[in-house]
């Protein structure tokens, strides 16, 4: 297996720095890190930006070595510049010349504190490549040494004809850790505005849960798996944000979020998975729902 971690230069990259060597533990697999630095195109003929260019290796130099003294001596690493027109170009040219078979980044520099949040780069590489993309939260920091201990999967009504189960039941499987399943019921936060009374809107709420509680179960079973060693929670919340975060999460929890593999050989989070990402306040991984 084949991980590679993608950094730009002048980012706080710790976070993803951290999720690189969480990865590397989980799968005992070595890492490849790579620090991008932007090439103006079409060059200079003046060469008057040789300066600029000097600072901008010189910001993946420092990196890199930023993140050689962090990962440390525990994790088999490899350390490279790319350069290339831009950072996602060059994290793109990256993966597939080491045919990486999952790309780890971080969230974007202007996303909220302590939740995943896609920019530029990790949104042209799910549209781009057809490997997983594992994308640690702003101030990811987890213990040293830390290995996932668990593999939590979104799930939600549009999921229960799809692969998205079979698939993290295969990671939880594959990283030999429990599998936990994941709703979320979010209902209108002024429910007297509608005249619901809050005992019916918990009945509604709950007949809602049993059923997919049921797909769940013939899912995993389907897929090989055992349904009684599968736990399955529900967050529930007046929004999105007190919906995910009504659900426990480990500092060593993965989440996997279902996305749609394109005949393009993109993938596509549908907007059910997009809410999911935009609050989950640990590392995400998207993984093919059909």
């Amino acid at each position: 297996m084949t991980i590679l971690l993608g950094l730009g230069p002048n980012e706080r990259s710790d976070a993803a720095i951290a999720l690189g060597a969480v990865l590397a533990h989980t799968f005992a697999s070595p890492l490849l890190v790579s620090a991008v630095t932007p090439v103006p195109w079409p060059p200079d003929p003046y060469q008057g930006d040789i300066e600029y260019l000097k600072l901008q290796e010189e910001s993946a130099e420092e990196t890199l070595e930023r993140a050689r003294s962090r990962i440390g001596e525990t994790v088999e690493a490899e350390y490279a510049v790319e350069t290339a027109p831009s950072v996602a170009t060059g994290m793109v040219a990256a993966a597939e010349r080491c045919e990486a078979t999952l790309v780890a980044l971080g969230s974007a520099t202007s996303g909220v504190p302590g939740r995943v949040s896609l920019g530029s780069v990790a949104e042209r590489l799910l549209h781009t490549l057809d490997v997983p993309v594992c994308i640690a939260p702003s101030g990811y920091s987890p213990p040293p040494g830390s290995a996932f201990s668990r593999v939590t999967v979104g799930f939600g009504r549009a999921d229960h004809d799809s692969r998205l189960l079979a698939s993290a039941l295969e990671w939880a499987q594959r990283l030999d850790i429990p599998l936990r399943v994941v709703c979320f019921a979010v209902r209108p936060g002024n429910t007297k505005a509608y005249s619901i009374e809050s005992s019916a809107d918990d009945l509604v709420v709950e007949q809602w849960v049993e059923p997919l509680r049921q797909r769940i179960g013939e899912a995993i079973v389907s897929a090989g798996g055992d349904p009684t060693a599968v736990e399955v929670v529900v967050g529930i919340g007046t929004s999105w944000e007190e919906a995910v975060g009504a659900v426990p999460w480990s500092p060593t929890e993965l989440l996997a979020v279902g996305s749609t593999l394109s005949l393009a050989r993109r993938f596509l989070l549908g907007s059910h998975a997009a809410k999911i990402v935009r609050h989950s306040p640990v590392p995400i991984l998207t993984v093919a729902r059909r």
